[in-house]
């Protein structure tokens, strides 16, 4: 698959056009340190639902203990869980800026290889799919590779012809040109089709055909003592992300075209900021405006 990786630092990118000149998918720069979001994230994700391109979410890193290790992979996780991403959700692990090298851990191959290790099982136990990002220095000499072979590694390798470890995504080289992409961006080589497995994950194991016969769909009553409907981030298991009353409506993205293993069609609604949820349809909650 061909891959793209953007930030604010790439400016107003057309996501149409990147689309159309072959890009496949794109990782996005959700947030760095603990805890700042990308200026452009949401917008980011916004214009790829949008243009129909699957995305993942990077986080860089500037943990130098534990305390900070937890504290930014809660806010990834707790950032991620209010979005769809059908590529990795990768931590970042390099030190551009000399920050690691100033506060002294960036030779610490335990601490480094730790930040990785928790972060990616919260990002595993989140329901969706880790991945640690490094240069091929990091991986050979800042981080304890046996410990870390459960998570895909997305590798910045420069000016080579292909990269010197295994890994699920390759990058290489930070001077590519994309139609739509103002300037220069990172390119990549995704050796896995991320968006099939990771769809295949959170559909219940279903490759679901969607449809799109409904314009808005509103809930007429709501479950329980609390009288009210869920919004979940994946069908059938997801993490519930949003919850409405009687009369609340959402536009609505698509409808599988058929029933699920539990027993119900779902939909894809569109909760605003670039944010996708899934509903179960059940008519005696639900109704359809057309």
């Amino acid at each position: 698959m061909k891959v793209i990786d953007i930030s604010q630092h790439n400016g107003d990118v057309d996501f149409r056009q990147v689309r159309a000149s072959g890009v496949e998918a794109v990782m996005l720069r959700s947030s760095w340190g603990h805890f700042v979001e990308d200026l452009r994230f949401r917008e980011n994700v916004r214009k790829c639902n949008d243009a129909g391109l699957p995305y993942g979410l990077y986080h860089y890193s500037y943990a130098l203990n534990e305390s900070e290790m937890m504290h930014e992979a809660e806010g990834l996780i707790a950032l991620a869980r209010q979005f769809s991403p059908r590529m990795p959700v990768a931590l970042d692990m390099e030190d551009a800026d000399g920050y690691k090298e100033r506060n002294g851990t960036l030779y610490n191959k335990a601490l480094n290889t730790e930040i990785c290790r928790y972060t990616c099982q919260k990002i595993e136990e989140a329901g969706f799919y880790p991945m640690v990002y490094a240069n091929l220095d990091w991986f050979r000499n800042k981080l304890i590779l046996s410990q870390l072979d459960r998570y895909d590694r997305w590798l910045a390798q420069w000016n080579t012809n292909g990269p010197s470890l295994p890994c699920g995504m390759w990058q290489y080289t930070s001077n590519g040109s994309v139609p739509g992409v103002p300037g220069r961006c990172d390119l990549n080589n995704a050796y896995k089709n991320y968006p099939v497995i990771i769809g295949e994950n959170e559909e219940g194991g279903q490759n679901i055909q969607w449809i799109n016969p409904y314009v808005t769909v509103q809930v007429v009553r709501g479950v329980g003592s609390r009288n009210i409907y869920y919004v979940r981030n994946a069908v059938i298991s997801g993490t519930v992300i949003a919850e409405l009353k009687p009369g609340e409506s959402l536009p609505v993205d698509m409808i599988s075209a058929a029933v699920l293993s539990d027993g119900f069609k779902w939909i894809k609604v569109d909760l605003g900021q670039g944010v996708v949820g899934y509903m179960q349809v059940d008519l005696d909650y639900l109704r359809f405006l057309i």
